[in-house]
């Protein structure tokens, strides 16, 4: 079944004669009969009665006209909310985000979406950043802002948009406190405290201690770096966290001789088409990393 067949049906139905209705449909009678038997033959029931120069609707055809007027509203409907949404984003927009990005990085992009687009439905998921790219890999989430991994999916496309910079934190009692910088080997004398195996920053920090990782004493390992963070502050052991978690509870050092960074951002699916929902979003974040670099 075609919309052009409806259409044809719908004219017939209406003007009584297949030469009428070709011509308020600007096509050839021809062309008007060959859709109306297509449609006939799609839903299996014969729709008019040729009884002499007029076409009478048959009583399937009775029945199926307010159908067919249906699904023409329905389709003219679509259209019309279609094209009020390409002029603003409106409905729903779900994505995923970490609790760290969730935290430390999006209230403010978050107020701003809604100051602007008031009429989107913001529908926040809270997930890891890893689950996060196997949602959008999967389709079944079209945005997600989150920790990039450093070795991608090919079906996924990341954009960095902060670099957060890793450095070690430890209580300000703890013996290594009163250093400005640490060498890496000094910590694996002492208890770690480190995001759980398999995370994104986890297999930062494994490569950082890629000869000697199987020495770190890890006492604890859990994907909430704000549980980390308490943790640490409790002096039972080091970590690395980004340096925009540090506060007076944490003593901050660069590993000796390291740059330790991660990139975080936005992450979407190859080829797939973004809602105007979610590009609008993308834009703010983007604006807001042009902001940051001024």
């Amino acid at each position: 079944m075609q919309i052009n067949q409806i259409n044809a049906f719908l004219a017939v139905a209406e003007l009584g004669s297949f030469s009428l209705a070709a011509e308020q449909l600007h096509i050839t009678q021809p062309a008007v009969s060959k859709r109306i038997r297509q449609l006939e033959i799609s839903i299996n029931t014969a729709l008019f009665d040729r009884i002499s120069k007029r076409s009478i609707l048959t009583p399937n055809g009775q029945a199926f006209k307010p159908h067919a007027e249906r699904i023409l509203q329905e389709l003219k409907s679509f259209r019309f909310s279609l094209s009020r949404q390409q002029d603003s984003p409106s409905g729903s927009l779900s994505f995923a985000t970490s609790h760290h990005i969730g935290l430390h990085r999006l209230p403010g992009t978050l107020r701003d979406f809604k100051i602007r687009y008031p009429q989107v439905d913001l529908d926040l998921h809270f997930m890891d950043s890893e689950d996060a790219c196997v949602a959008i890999a999967n389709n079944e989430l079209e945005l997600a802002i989150v920790t990039l991994p450093e070795l991608a999916d090919e079906k996924l496309d990341c954009e960095p948009i902060w670099i957060d910079q890793l450095m070690v934190v430890m209580a300000a009692d703890h013996p290594l406190a009163d250093r400005q910088e640490i060498d890496p080997l000094e910590l694996l004398e002492h208890a770690a405290i480190l995001p759980s195996l398999g995370t994104f920053t986890r297999k930062i920090i494994n490569s950082l201690f890629a000869a000697s990782k199987d020495q770190l004493k890890i006492i604890l390992e859990t994907n909430y770096l704000e549980t980390i963070k308490v943790m640490v502050s409790a002096n039972l052991g080091w970590s690395i966290l980004p340096q925009s978690m540090v506060d007076a509870s944490l003593s901050s050092h660069r590993l000796r001789g390291l740059d330790v960074q991660r990139p975080l951002g936005i992450v979407t699916r190859k080829n797939r088409t973004l809602s105007l929902s979610s590009t609008a979003m993308i834009d703010l974040l983007r604006n807001g990393r042009v902001d940051n670099k001024q």
